[in-house]
């Protein structure tokens, strides 16, 4: 089979049997439906889904009991805790639970370094949701005062999931074709060349497009999966065009943090706006990483 004949035909199977989640698939369309009114309470509904998977529910009562909601009496019930959380907040940990139980349960090679991918996808996953605050908050040039072409549409919190569902693509692809994941990384390590690069080189397309159309197939929205599918390309994203270059300079600063003297590369300051205030934005991501321990970060328990 030609290589882009098996590129379709990958896309093709993960399309008609996407990775199982780990809870009832119309639990994220809903939450994302629910965040978008930030007055919304947790539905019975909602409640119902997430009731269904008792790791779940462990996780939200646990982190509603934890020291950062400093509560008084311990929380019980579902609802409540929800209510104590906030649903931005509960989304977030349905994706990280259900990234986990995914990648848990993925056959990959042997050499795939999974605590490498948390890594990068935690470290980027912050980086977006500074840039976010920073960009597109009220005083943000991708603001709410900005003309709608350059207006960040993504908040803070969805910045934070797509850093977090980023590379996802990449477990996708060892699995279903382990084989040429094991060619394309060594490959990588070889030449030098940017993994992205060097998977369209092989089959004319990359991890990227790859972990869009499963995101695509879980039903999450645009405002993800496209600043996700064009993470390495966001001049030819299509849509979501602020979106997309929001999270490919999140991807490079988590690859290539500030120097010894807190300065960003020039690649990510090049698709930053011209206009921002990089001085704020740079010292809140050294900041980051001067209070972060990155090596620490191990695999998500699921």
């Amino acid at each position: 089979m030609q290589p882009q004949e098996d590129a379709r035909a990958c896309l093709q199977e993960l399309q008609q049997k996407p990775p199982t989640l780990p809870f009832e698939p119309d639990l994220l369309p809903m939450l994302f439906a629910a965040t978008k009114n930030s007055t919304a309470t947790p539905a019975k509904g909602l409640v119902a889904l997430i009731e269904r998977n008792q790791k779940l529910t462990t996780r939200v009562l646990a982190t509603a009991n934890s020291a950062a909601y400093g509560q008084e009496f311990k929380v019980s019930t579902l609802h409540r805790a929800i209510n104590i959380v906030g649903l931005k907040t509960i989304r977030t940990l349905v994706v990280m639970v259900g990234m986990a139980a995914v990648i848990k349960g993925a056959n990959l090679p042997k050499s795939f370094d999974i605590k490498e991918l948390w890594k990068h996808e935690l470290t980027t996953a912050a980086i977006a949701k500074i840039l976010a605050a920073e960009l597109g908050g009220p005083d943000g040039v991708w603001g709410p005062s900005a003309d709608e072409k350059n207006r960040l549409l993504m908040d803070p919190d969805e910045a934070y999931i797509a850093g977090l569902l980023h590379d996802i693509g990449k477990v996708f692809f060892a699995t279903s074709r382990p084989e040429l994941w094991e060619t394309v990384t060594t490959t990588c390590k070889e030449c030098g060349r940017q993994y992205f690069e060097v998977e369209n080189s092989y089959w004319s397309m990359d991890h990227a497009l790859i972990g869009a159309v499963v995101l695509y197939q879980w039903k999450l929205p645009l405002i993800l999966t496209e600043p996700i599918n064009w993470h390495h390309s966001p001049e030819l994203a299509p849509t979501c065009k602020i979106e997309a270059q929001l999270l490919a300079a999140a991807n490079i600063i988590a690859r290539t943090p500030p120097d010894a003297q807190g300065r960003l590369c020039e690649k990510a300051v090049a698709l930053l706006p011209e206009s921002c205030d990089l001085p704020t934005i740079t010292a809140a991501i050294a900041q980051y990483f001067a209070t972060t321990d990155t090596e620490a970060f191990s695999t998500f328990d699921a």
